[in-house]
């Protein structure tokens, strides 16, 4: 028994781990977190995250302390922050692979660990600095413990749903734990079970206030308004679409979460129907079969809330995953057993092999450079292009010739896969249909993970800070336009606080109104005053030049040194680099302005 999780745990180690940390920070967010960490060891303040020297209140601190653990040896590199949400990735495998054990038996342990791991979604995010991963872990633990309970191993489990219950408020937050209660009570009702008095201890409430409680406490006590800012406008008013402090972030529409949920968690997905169905129509004589009910109320709970809330963005569907990876693996397991009523192999196996034709034909089509794409076709998926979007501008282009080696690799791990399943598909060969399409999708992702590596390379901030670290030089006056989360990586090298202009929209939009953040955050008269102040200056602007400030600074002391990854670096003298003959870091300046966009 102890085989499979191990044996799940080998893979997604593979997975998850190779080549975590070749790809740059990209921003936002990863930056952005990993400096908050890095600012919080070196502040010695543990309990207000801090950004820029601005009080950060949008998340709590479990991932921040654990990156400033795995950064002690090195510093902050990109492999100690991608570290902890690989490492909760694989846990969720095993845990998603255990309960698939006390389920369903080794098999369909071994199919929800594996699946739980190969999809893009659970991928991404795994191996990204975000406290997803590690707060879905606990998640997964919580029910994880009351699995056990309810199947009668003691108490001890009980502590388990609590304990990690508590550490998901300071993964995430406090109304995502609350998910699992209500999970546990629509369970309760749904069979009719009673008394429910048992399952809510007055040391399992205890011990759920003894983990969370001191620091949101604390934060309270140091910051006050952090409660109602984090309860009432970061989560109540948010759902209204009436926040007081409202952020950049575009939420998707329902339509639009559901698919971008379903072909996150492909080719597993087409298997829920069937599953779910299995599980609503199956009879409820023990504990383990009414246990199946659990884990579909979790997935429906997540899904159908997010899809009726207003607010929500591609990722929010991923707390669903493992129990979407139980259903599914039941789905297949029955169909490999021949269980009664159980769906026919090619019912599953048909609609895996047309997507793998459907991906193995477009991936075929921008190999051979035929395959035209729209230029909003990714922003559902994207939050950058969609903020930027919302704000009339465009992402930073990614070109398909960037990935062509990729491309080139995963048509022909696709045109293999899909082969071998069509042979399965005729031959109803259940079994070794679902090994096809787990080998398949195990070995297109970590060519995914390269393209992350590119996308990464071409989105990142680090052409930036690299231009910045041959020209500025102690007493520059360096500032930031917009938001400052999307250039969070360039704090990691300048490591001193710079001013933000017309960047209150953001993350920190509440911790602005801390008297401190009045001379981070300024204003456009403030920065064309300090523009025309002795001295060289910088900006990085995140906003499009025929919006950006530098439109009202004098066009002869406006100098564009570097365009890269949608962002601007300007300065108010002349690139020296430039003058010494020096290798040119951004394209030529247009006639007239020296790289400023025309005054309007």
């Amino acid at each position: 028994m102890r085989l499979v999780p191990f044996g799940v745990a080998v893979v997604a180690a593979a997975l998850f781990f190779s080549g975590l940390g070749t790809a740059p920070f990209i921003d936002p967010p990863e930056g952005f977190h990993t400096e908050i960490a890095r600012e919080m060891l070196l502040g010695g303040d543990v309990v207000t995250p801090r950004l820029n020297g601005v009080r950060y209140f949008d998340k709590p601190p479990l991932l921040y302390w654990l990156i400033s653990l795995s950064s002690l040896p090195a510093g902050p590199t990109p492999f100690a922050a991608r570290f902890w949400s690989a490492l909760a990735a694989v846990g969720v495998a095993c845990v998603t692979a255990y309960l698939g054990i006390l389920l369903g038996g080794l098999r369909v342990g071994l199919l929800a660990g594996l699946m739980v791991s190969a999809n893009m979604g659970v991928f991404l995010f795994g191996r990204f600095v975000k406290p997803d991963l590690v707060f879905i872990l606990c998640v997964a633990l919580a029910y994880l413990g009351f699995a056990l309970a309810y199947l009668g191993r003691g108490r001890w489990p009980l502590a388990l749903f609590y304990g990690a219950l508590g550490l998901a408020t300071l993964a995430k937050d406090v109304l995502g734990a609350v998910g699992p209660i209500v999970a546990v009570g629509l369970f309760f009702w749904l069979t009719r079970e009673r008394p429910i008095r048992p399952w809510v201890p007055w040391w399992g409430v205890g011990l759920v206030c003894a983990i969370a409680l001191p620091w949101y406490a604390l934060v309270e006590l140091r910051n006050r308004g952090f409660l109602w800012y984090t309860i009432v406008d970061n989560h109540l008013l948010n759902f209204t679409r009436q926040r007081v402090f409202p952020d950049e972030d575009v939420p998707l529409g329902a339509i639009e979460f559901v698919i971008v949920t379903i072909i996150a968690f492909l080719p597993w997905a087409l298997a829920i129907p069937t599953g779910a169905l299995r599980i609503v129509r199956a009879p409820r004589r023990s504990a383990t079969d009414r246990l199946w009910l659990l884990f579909a109320i979790w997935a429906a709970v997540v899904v159908g809330f997010f899809t009726v809330s207003p607010f929500k963005l591609p990722h929010y569907g991923l707390p669903a995953f493992p129990a979407l990876a139980l259903i599914a693996a039941r789905a297949w397991d029955d169909t490999i057993a021949a269980a009664p009523g159980a769906a026919r192999p090619r019912a599953l196996l048909l609609p895996v092999a047309l997507v793998f034709i459907a991906v193995t034909l477009t991936l075929a089509a921008a190999w051979a450079g035929v395959l035209a794409v729209p230029g909003g076709a990714l922003t559902a998926f994207d939050v950058t292009a969609r903020n930027l979007e919302a704000r009339g501008q465009e992402a930073a282009a990614t070109p398909l010739a960037a990935f062509a080696g990729v491309i080139r690799v995963s048509a022909i791990v696709f045109l293999a896969g899909t082969v071998a399943l069509v042979i399965a598909c005729w031959r109803r060969a259940a079994g070794a249909g679902v090994a096809i399409a787990l080998a398949t999708v195990l070995a297109f992702l970590p060519l995914a993970g390269n393209g992350m590596a590119e996308f990464a390379r071409l989105r990142s901030v680090r052409p930036i800070a690299e231009a910045l670290a041959l020209r500025a030089q102690p007493g520059d006056l360096i500032m930031h336009e917009g938001a400052l989360e999307n250039s969070g990586a360039v704090l990691l090298q300048l490591r001193v606080p710079i001013p933000v202009i017309d960047g209150s929209q953001s993350n920190l939009a509440y911790g602005a109104t801390f008297p401190e953040a009045r001379e981070i955050f300024w204003d456009a008269p403030r920065a064309r005053e300090a523009w025309a102040k002795p001295g060289r200056h910088f900006l990085i602007s995140v906003v499009a030049a025929d919006r950006s400030v530098v439109r009202a600074f004098p066009s002869d002391r406006v100098h564009l040194l570097i365009d890269r990854g949608g962002r601007r670096l300007y300065s108010n003298q002349p690139d020296r680099l430039s003058d010494m003959g020096g290798l040119a870091t951004g394209p030529p300046s247009p006639p007239g302005a020296r790289g400023a966009p025309a005054k309007p």
